[in-house]
């Protein structure tokens, strides 16, 4: 699902940055720390959303919840070797995760996703998965940059994210994936969800937030710049320090 905004980037003040430009290109190549330094062009902010926007992995009960649902329906042993099953560390391994269940993986898939789905909606409607505190920092950036999402969560949950907390202001566009079993193919770190967000974006310079090494292979494979946040204090420990950085860059 993709869903579009209306606000576009404005321009930013500049600042006494040292900087050598190269008259035929919108890049200015360094600043005096070395760091990249770019202006007048097209330039997004593309954020994960679990970990990232989304405080939805500091308490998991809502996803066992989900998963054993998903084991009842199908009458099979609830058992924590059967949840993970369900929801393998990589979702692209789910048909060999569950070859051994009583029906095919599509069905499986379609179960699991159904109740996946609903228990993460209810949690976003109830207001128990809920963004991080920080989100509200990126406004800072409306100015100079324009904000997205791209997530490996279906896209019906990602519209309701940002629908729920009156975020449609703050991002212009996002992306998730689809419902169907094939789509896991589709999901990071392949490109295809990039793809489909560019085709409204258009061409331009692009960073990728996010907190998993999957992540970094997304934005490696697409060709965005990759921003390690984190929290703990192994990348960027908060939206206020990223923010930071990305504006010191259109100084």
């Amino acid at each position: 699902m993709v869903a579009i905004a209306t606000n576009r980037p404005g321009t930013g003040t500049r600042s006494a940055i040292e900087k050598r430009v190269d008259p035929y290109s919108t890049v200015v190549l360094k600043d005096r720390r070395g760091y990249p330094h770019i202006e007048n062009m097209n330039r997004n902010v593309i954020f994960d959303l679990d970990g990232v926007l989304l405080d939805s992995e500091t308490n998991l009960d809502w996803l066992d919840r989900a998963m054993k649902r998903a084991l009842e329906e199908m009458d099979v042993l609830i058992t924590r070797k059967n949840i993970e099953r369900l929801y393998p560390g990589d979702l692209q391994y789910f048909e060999t995760a569950v070859k051994d269940f009583p029906f095919s993986p599509d069905k499986v898939w379609e179960i699991r996703d159904k109740h996946y789905v609903a228990e993460k909606l209810e949690m976003i409607d109830r207001g128990e998965l809920r963004p991080f505190s920080d989100v509200s920092s990126l406004d800072r950036l409306r100015p100079l940059y324009s904000l997205g999402v791209i997530s490996n969560s279906p896209g019906e949950v990602v519209d309701r994210f940002v629908k729920a907390y009156d975020l449609e202001d703050l991002f212009e566009t996002w992306v998730g994936r689809d419902s169907d079993l094939e789509s896991l193919g589709e999901i990071k770190p392949d490109p295809h969800l990039f793809h489909r967000l560019k085709k409204e974006t258009g061409d331009g310079k692009f960073w990728y937030v996010g907190d998993r090494e999957v992540d970094r292979m997304f934005a490696e494979n697409t060709g965005m710049e990759f921003l390690h946040l984190t929290r703990n204090g192994e990348g960027f420990g908060s939206f206020d320090e990223l923010v930071d950085y990305l504006l010191e860059l259109t100084e």
